[in-house]
């Protein structure tokens, strides 16, 4: 059973990284100049997951803007909502079902532990 609750228990901090990088980059949707991260979940030979963050650099769209000293070229975060939103979803069902494989595992330790007294 405790081989069961490791994985599971990385895979819930994994995709609770996730959601974090989700969250920050939402969060600055409407910074100029913002770059998003990327939270990508890399397996372990343990059986758990590591989550990785890396930025993407990519350029965001650039808009003409009026700052009051005259109109000038700025570039826009490179979030994109859409994909943040499923990213979201998937870090959230992801966290939920190795959340449901940890309760199962707890259970089955403790009526295994009920049946050895």
């Amino acid at each position: 059973m405790l081989g069961a609750m490791y994985p599971a228990f990385t895979g819930m901090a994994a995709f609770a990284t996730q959601i974090a990088v989700t969250a920050n980059n939402l969060a600055n949707v409407n910074t100029e100049e913002f770059k998003k991260s990327r939270a990508e979940l890399v397996s372990l030979e343990t059986g758990g997951v590591l989550p990785i963050v890396r930025k993407d650099d990519s350029a965001g769209p650039t808009v003409l803007s009026d700052r009051g000293h005259g109109a000038s070229m700025v570039e826009l975060s490179n979030v994109d909502l859409g994909e943040e939103a499923v990213n979201l979803i998937i870090g959230q069902r992801g966290f939920e079902a190795n959340l449901q494989t940890f309760n199962t595992a707890d259970q089955m330790l403790g009526t295994i532990l009920d049946i050895k007294r």
